[in-house]
């Protein structure tokens, strides 16, 4: 009599179903989150660029003045000069002048107008020195005046200054004034838009500007002269640019 016949599993097929489904698990693990990146938007940005600026009032005149001597000679036109030159020199230090110095000294010959095509001739010599220094504007005439008087002759430049420590308060409120307006700018474009800012992504600080203020006198002064000088502001400014995610 013939026995029943059975069938059994082949002992590696568990194994063989494990490793399929742990297969199919790596799979799906790593297409789910490509495909949720896929689905999240990219990042937009929004870049503005803001400016402030914050006035100083200058606080201090700056001269650069001296003379300037004429002689037949380079010797004589250097001795006239020193015989102006020395009472200014003691005038300004009775002045109390601050940050007096030498800015430039200069000799040189002065030429006639040939005519008909003749070499120019030296006719004389020109001796020249400047002097720079500083003081504050509320005395900045009649300092200039007494200096016309002890011997001056030329005014080279005239320029005013505000202590670094103001000007740096000063860049400081420009500085949050550029960002404010910065900020006021980006709000305002997506708000039309229907749209929200996020954070701010950079941050771009632009050079802050402290410019000078010039003063123009006539390059040869007279002795009468009488020159009023007012100072006015400086004015600080700054520019920031921001880039928003929104």
């Amino acid at each position: 009599m013939l026995g029943s016949w059975r069938h059994y599993p082949h002992p590696s097929m568990p194994r063989r179903l494990l490793v399929v489904a742990l297969s199919c698990i790596v799979t799906l693990m790593t297409f789910l989150p490509a495909q949720a990146q896929e689905a999240t938007p990219p990042e937009r940005t929004l870049t503005v660029t803001g400016h402030g600026s914050e006035s100083v009032p200058y606080t201090d005149a700056i001269f650069n003045l001296g003379v300037q001597a004429d002689g037949s000679t380079a010797a004589e036109a250097q001795a006239q000069l020193r015989t102006q030159l020395n009472p200014l020199v003691d005038r300004l230090k009775q002045l109390q002048v601050q940050k007096l110095r030498t800015t430039n000294v200069q000799l040189y010959p002065r030429y006639n107008n040939p005519v008909n095509r003749e070499p120019a001739k030296v006719i004389g010599f020109t001796a020249s020195s400047n002097l720079s220094f500083q003081v504050p504007i509320a005395q900045a005439g009649k300092i200039l005046d007494s200096a016309v008087g002890s011997g001056a002759n030329v005014v080279q430049n005239l320029s005013f200054s505000a202590p670094d420590a103001q000007l740096d308060a000063a860049r400081s409120v420009a500085l949050s004034r550029a960002v404010a307006d910065a900020q006021a700018q980006a709000d305002a474009v997506l708000k039309s838009l229907n749209l929200t800012a996020r954070q701010v992504r950079s941050i771009q600080v632009g050079d802050t500007s402290r410019p000078p203020r010039p003063f123009a006198l006539a390059k040869t002064l007279s002795a009468d002269a009488s020159t009023p000088i007012e100072g006015g502001t400086a004015q600080v400014e700054a520019d920031v640019t921001l880039q928003i995610s929104y």
